[in-house]
């Protein structure tokens, strides 16, 4: 109970998150043409996605797009078994298919739970990736490959959860304290990621002190209003009662 009120306080705060977002995404689309290939590999993805949701039978494009839902769905499981080992828990087995996959633990929890579904792990390894080359390599560039290749794992990151959360019952869900408060986490988490990345890689386009400002301004608002009415409400009571 104490998760699906604090799930419900939280849903407007990351509604927001997500509005704030997609308009920094869109920001972008508008007013950065450095961001091209940040926005052709997120649309890259999403064409691949869109080809999977029409593609069926077991012919060589079939193969190949279920080879690349392995691959998330094994960085999927491996962020539930990072997430386990860096809180101490101990991962006894793994299981990676096509169209799931499971992870047997000693103990789970609301982080080990939800993991996967906020932490984009391939952009990350990109990204780490990256400043590697660039260590070894000082000098030689690539940022657009690079930036492609944030935008091609963030939108596939993105939709693969979208569709896990949409297509199929999630018992990650139910471990980490409910449906509602899941969704919470889930979306506010990703909006900021959204946020906070774009910020990062188009500092000039993209603004995050203010999109966020405006989201807890917004938050409180929706909150005191709903605090007035439930307060009206509950007033109004003893009066309906005597009539």
């Amino acid at each position: 109970m104490i998760r699906l009120i604090l799930g419900l306080g939280l849903l407007p705060t990351s509604a927001l998150t997500l509005c704030a977002a997609a308009r920094s995404l869109g920001a972008l689309t508008l007013r950065a043409p450095a961001a091209r290939p940040f926005l052709i590999g997120a649309l890259a993805a999403l064409g691949l996605w869109l080809l999977g949701l029409a593609s069926q039978g077991r012919g060589f494009r079939a193969g190949v797009l279920r080879a690349v839902r392995w691959v998330y769905v094994f960085g999927h499981e491996m962020t539930h078994v990072l997430a386990a080992w860096s809180i101490g828990a101990r991962v006894h087995g793994m299981e990676v298919r096509s169209d799931g996959g499971h992870v047997e633990l000693s103990r789970s929890g609301t982080f080990i739970s939800l993991a996967p579904y906020c932490v984009p792990i391939y952009t990350i390894l990109v990204i780490g990736a990256y400043r590697l080359w660039l260590w070894h390599n000082p000098g030689r560039g690539g940022a657009g490959v690079f930036e492609a290749l944030v935008g091609a794992t963030l939108a596939w990151h993105l939709l693969m959860t979208g569709e896990c959360l949409w297509q199929r019952r999630q018992p990650d869900l139910a471990a980490a304290g409910g449906l509602v408060f899941s969704l919470a986490i889930i979306a506010g988490c990703n909006g900021l990621a959204v946020m906070v990345l774009t910020k990062a890689l188009f500092p000039r386009a993209v603004s995050l002190v203010d999109p966020l400002r405006r989201v807890l301004t917004l938050s409180a608002l929706f909150w005191v209003w709903g605090f007035r009415f439930a307060k009206s409400l509950v007033r109004s009571l003893p009066e309906v009662h005597r009539s």
